[in-house]
């Protein structure tokens, strides 16, 4: 058992994106490595990474954020609903909204006091609600073709959704290394009551993470309106599953503390490749979710197993200093 405490979370997502890279590689062959299928894969990876970016910083504080496909949902719905107000506009009213959601989020966990998980299930359920009210369940069409350049366009030979992600995920890395907020949230998520007795603002901290999700949930749904250039209530059914699933692949851990924006794009990464080399095969959607839905159950045991046998051995060379003594 000695390696699983040796165990490193983006060395694990690494490995992860590996083998799904060189499984599909021989058994879906030219398809899979095909120039076209792969600027496939990476737009979509790009797509999906600010809201696995997002939910890797609210494990960090400690929290979880299941919210995130229904805010989504609603942002790209907004994005292309608003248009005749103007494409920016537009936009930012999506970003605004989902920044709201989050807050709200944060209101309800850090005031109010209610597990993360059951507050977000209720804004999941009340965005969806205006969701399907704001669309009618219908799909709404983009009106302003340059629109769709965020989604599909390209800056030289690099899609512009890569180029947005490569940036982002820069200015997030640094935002938790380098700056005393993102240290915080990993000094909250690891002990909250530790980090409020070294006067650290832990609910400001748990706050600020789902403010950064709500927003950058939006920021996905901006980018996938983008790439449709259109808005359907179906989008963001099994966001949250990908979510956690990614940022858990990429080093996070729901007892908080852990996590990196790196292992996140790495975690995207791999499970981009399998959604896509499981399309390429004609495996059924249902069987697709069944498949992520056991990978996530998988880290999640490893996760729990590492943090257990971390903890007795921490127990034991306590017990056994105090032996010594």
């Amino acid at each position: 058992m000695a390696w699983i405490r040796k165990i490193d979370g983006r060395q694990t997502a690494l490995f992860i994106a590996v083998s799904v890279f060189l499984v599909f590689s021989l058994s879906a062959g030219d398809l899979f490595l095909s120039q076209g299928n792969i600027e496939n894969v990476a737009r979509q990876i790009s797509l999906d990474a600010p809201i696995v970016f997002g939910e890797t910083i609210v494990l960090i504080a400690g929290g979880i954020d299941i919210s995130v496909g229904s805010n989504m949902a609603m942002a790209s719905a907004l994005a292309i609903g608003l248009q005749p107000y103007g494409a920016l506009a537009a936009t930012l009213a999506a970003l605004v909204f989902g920044m709201a959601v989050g807050a709200v989020n944060g209101l309800l966990v850090t005031k109010g006091k209610i597990v993360p998980f059951v507050a977000t299930l209720g804004t999941m359920s009340l965005v969806r609600g205006i969701l399907l009210t704001y669309t009618r369940q219908q799909p709404i069409p983009g009106q302003i073709e340059a629109f769709t350049w965020v989604g599909g366009g390209n800056i030289g030979l690099v899609p512009v959704p890569i180029v947005i992600t490569l940036i982002l995920a820069l200015v997030l890395t640094i935002f938790l290394a380098r700056t005393r907020a993102g240290r915080n949230l990993y000094a909250v998520g690891g002990n909250k009551e530790a980090a409020y007795l070294s006067g650290i603002s832990v609910e400001r901290s748990v706050f600020l993470a789902f403010v950064i999700s709500g927003t950058l949930s939006a920021l996905s749904g901006v980018l996938l309106a983008s790439r449709l250039n259109s808005a359907t209530v179906q989008v963001g059914a099994d966001t949250p599953l990908l979510a956690i699933s990614a940022a858990l692949i990429g080093s996070a851990s729901l007892l908080g503390g852990r996590g990196t924006v790196l292992g996140a794009l790495l975690g995207v990464l791999a499970l981009g490749m399998l959604t896509n080399g499981m399309d390429l095969l004609g495996v059924h959607t249902y069987f697709q979710i069944a498949v992520r839905a056991a990978i996530l159950i998988a880290v999640v045991a490893l996760d729990s197993l590492a943090r257990n046998l971390a903890s007795r051995r921490v127990a034991a060379m306590t017990g056994a200093g105090l032996s010594s003594a």
